[in-house]
């Protein structure tokens, strides 16, 4: 299949020209008007490298976790949306009761974002944060973690805990003997506790900056700890809401070589796409409010996860922060495929999965093609949000 544009986006920068894929991979990359026979002329439609969500629990109207009905049927639904948003891998964050269907899934084709692991949030956490209720944590209990492992059927790539828990040293160190990386998450450690957890395994932080102890001028927190350990790689949600953008002009100034260190993800609910309300969400979590604005919170205030995808994290970056797009989608990309083992995702270059979506001026996606297969057509498909899920979940 051959597509032209005149903004396409690869490492080191945007170029007018055409890409040429078969069999799923990229062979050629070609001058804007070289004489082939064309089979999608996007015009001045961006075409990006696909978004690799590495923290994400839903979307329109769809759960990776918390699950009420089919749980397969979920899971594709969710799969499908998730493409409708640019997003062509992902780690479904989801508990045990869906390891079993996304293991399934991975090994499988399908019309959707291709499942590229499982990540479990917890559920050994501890810090509440801001505004938040402290309502105690579950031990840590080896034998869990175990099993686990073995319903994941070898595709859990990272779990998130508090490292101060009981029993979390075991823990790390055990996930870590099994090839499945830790994260620090949800956690009231300040600098140098942090900087003790890491040192045993801990090799990626959680949303970083929330939920955890903030830089203050004579602790650096949590937060500090994360940003200036050389070996950590930082998960980050950009959307402008979970960390205002001075902070994260902050955070990337302050991170080393931040562009590589950094991770661009969601942690998107079942609640992103869904309009202005009050819902119901699973079993164990407060009733929520959609904002205007796009926040999602419990009537305390506190956060309870992002409404916006990765791509408006990409927008909120390049138009208000001024992060070069170069940046941003190797963030949301390039750097989740190499730390997550799928070096063949998340660039447009000769050799690489052809995983690209089109974007239009005001960062929706037109196109999302996984390892050259469309598997989703705005023109063609439009909005995807759950329906039912507005029936059964929305309030008011």
């Amino acid at each position: 299949m051959y597509i032209r544009s005149t903004r396409i986006t690869l490492p080191q920068g945007c170029i007018s020209g055409i890409l040429h894929w078969e069999a799923g991979k990229i062979v050629e990359i070609l001058d804007y008007h070289q004489p082939v026979p064309i089979d999608l002329d996007v015009g001045d439609h961006r075409i990006l490298p696909g978004i690799i969500d590495t923290h994400n629990h839903g979307t329109l109207g769809y759960g990776a976790m918390g699950f009420e009905g089919d749980v397969e049927k979920e899971l594709r639904g969710y799969l499908k949306g998730l493409a409708s948003q640019g997003v062509t891998g992902v780690l479904p964050t989801t508990d045990i009761h869906g390891f079993e269907t996304a293991a399934k899934l991975a090994d499988e084709v399908v019309d959707g974002a291709k499942v590229l692991g499982i990540h479990s949030e917890g559920p050994y956490l501890n810090r509440v944060g801001e505004k938040g209720i402290d309502t105690g944590h579950p031990d840590i209990c080896l034998d869990d973690l175990k099993q686990m492992v073995k319903k994941a059927q070898g595709k859990l790539k990272l779990v998130a805990l508090a490292p101060e828990l009981p029993d979390a040293r075991q823990a790390i160190e055990y996930l870590t003997s099994v090839n499945v990386r830790t994260a620090f998450a949800h956690s009231n450690m300040m600098f140098e506790e942090a900087n003790e957890a890491f040192r045993w395994g801990i090799t990626v932080s959680t949303h970083t900056a929330n939920v955890m102890s903030g830089i203050h001028h004579r602790n650096m927190g949590g937060l500090g700890a994360c940003l200036l350990n050389d070996d950590l790689v930082n998960e980050v949600i950009c959307d402008g809401k979970h960390i205002c953008n001075a902070m994260l002009e902050l955070m990337f100034r302050m991170k080393r070589d931040p562009y590589n260190h950094f991770l661009l993800v969601s942690d998107c609910s079942n609640l992103s796409g869904a309009p202005v309300g009050k819902y119901r969400m699973m079993e164990g979590f407060p009733e929520v409010n959609i904002t205007a604005d796009g926040y999602c919170l419990s009537d305390t205030g506190r956060l309870c996860g992002s409404t916006m995808p990765v791509l408006k994290g990409i927008q909120n970056l390049v138009e208000n922060v001024g992060i070069a797009m170069k940046y941003a989608t190797r963030m949301a990309s390039r750097n989740p495929a190499i730390v997550y083992g799928y070096p063949n995702k998340g660039v447009l270059e000769v050799g690489k999965d052809a995983d690209l979506i089109v974007i239009d001026d005001q960062y929706r996606c037109l196109f999302t093609f996984v390892e050259g297969r469309c598997v989703y057509d705005r023109q063609r498909e439009g909005d995807v949000f759950n329906q039912e899920f507005l029936l059964t979940h929305r309030i008011v």
